[in-house]
């Protein structure tokens, strides 16, 4: 025991240092992407604050005035907020929007604005209108009866009024708009082809939009159908005397639907 006591106990203390991490790390970098973000948020205000009245009222009105797939650019004349989506107000969640709607409803809004306005402005003569959201078209039909004249191609004057109004609700939105001339069994009075003819409704109809309301021709796509999709059927499987088997189609896409 005192031999033990005389030779004594060493005690060694080792020290270890710890190494940086790979790199040094990644939490700093988030810390600096917030930094960096937050000074340009910082810099931004301050560039609004010291801008004149002027670049403000520019500013203030371009973001009002948003650029959206429907409606391209600023409207310079007016001074009514029309916020992305034309809806007013915040949403209560990241997916839904203002009065609750979500963005497939914002997407397909301008088609049933389109509906709408169809409905209000030519529901008097317009039968057949139906919005397919699924392939995302608007189809609505007019008797020919109501736009030529009697066995005949030409517009009837009385009939550039409900045209004109068309055109407009049209140039509300992009998109190609398919226009078919259909008819029922009995041949044309000018003894034309029936295919021939229906065509050449369809291209009437084409040619007042670019003529008289300066439309671009490439967003039309006319065609004759003749009384092969017939409205109505008669007891021998045949296009009844129908008003609505001598129709003019509207089918409104926001595709192109003309090359298809």
């Amino acid at each position: 025991m005192a031999k033990d006591k005389e030779k004594g106990v060493t005690i060694v203390i080792k020290k270890v240092q710890a190494g940086h991490a790979g790199g040094h790390g990644g939490a700093w970098k988030v810390a600096y992407a917030d930094f960096v973000t937050a000074m340009m948020a910082f810099f931004l205000v301050l560039w609004l604050t010291s801008a004149d009245e002027e670049t403000k009222a520019i500013v203030s009105h371009y973001f009002n005035h948003p650029n959206t797939p429907y409606n391209k650019g600023r409207d310079e004349k007016s001074a009514e907020a029309i916020p992305l989506g034309e809806k007013l107000g915040q949403g209560d969640s990241v997916s839904n929007g203002a009065e609750g709607q979500v963005p497939e409803d914002l997407v397909q809004k301008p088609l049933r604005d389109l509906k709408e306005e169809v409905e209000s402005k030519l529901g008097d003569i317009t039968f057949g209108l139906e919005l397919d959201s699924d392939v995302d078209v608007l189809k609505f039909s007019i008797p020919g009866d109501e736009l030529f004249v009697a066995g005949g191609v030409e517009i009837r004057k009385d009939a550039y009024k409900r045209l004109d109004q068309l055109a407009g609700i049209f140039k509300k939105v992009q998109g190609n708009v398919l226009i078919e001339g259909h008819l029922d069994k009995k041949p044309p009075i000018s003894g034309e082809d029936p295919y021939l003819f229906s065509t050449e409704r369809a291209i009437s109809v084409m040619h007042y939009f670019v003529k008289n309301q300066k439309m671009d021709e490439e967003r039309f796509c006319p065609r004759g159908i003749a009384s092969r999709r017939a409205w109505s059927m008669n007891t021998r499987g045949l296009a009844s005397d129908d008003v609505r088997n001598r129709r003019v189609e509207f089918t409104v896409s926001l595709k192109n639907i003309c090359s298809e």
